[in-house]
């Protein structure tokens, strides 16, 4: 009898409670922008809330940030995209699409670093982690080093 009930239960499950479902627009954000960041974020495999958390940190969606020598929608050092394959201009890092592509592919080395912990890629993307990836032998799968 229990096994009945459980198994009605299962079946009356609202289709809406499996469904993933986007949170609305942040501040700053556009359709256009959500679109870029899940499409980068697909990409390097990386959690799209991680992505976002990132972006509501480093310059609240605005891919035309500027503070100091850090560019752009992810705050990236213009050394640190290079680092990633970047061949542009620094003022190129304000382009959205190019923010994402090379800071996401350095945050991709941070989230490998955290172990699954959002607050952990964070901290590594935003103070390094050649030194934690050299110390695990992970140089290669970060980005950090050819393979």
């Amino acid at each position: 009898m229990l096994l009945a009930a459980a198994s009605l239960a299962a079946c009356t499950a609202s289709p809406s409670s499996t469904v993933n479902v986007e949170p609305p627009l942040y501040p700053n954000e556009t359709p256009q922008l959500r679109t870029k960041i899940n499409y980068w974020a697909d990409h390097y495999d990386l959690p799209r809330p991680l992505v976002h958390r990132l972006a509501i940190r480093e310059s609240t969606h605005n891919p035309n940030a500027r503070n100091g020598p850090y560019y752009g929608l992810f705050q990236i050092l213009p050394a640190t995209a290079r680092s990633m394959g970047f061949q542009g201009q620094p003022a190129d890092l304000l382009d959205a699409d190019t923010n994402l592509e090379y800071a996401l592919k350095y945050l991709r080395g941070a989230w490998l670093l955290s172990d699954g912990d959002h607050g952990t890629a964070i901290s590594w993307y935003a103070r390094g982690y050649y030194y934690e990836a050299k110390r695990r032998g992970l140089l290669v799968e970060t980005g950090l080093r050819e393979g």
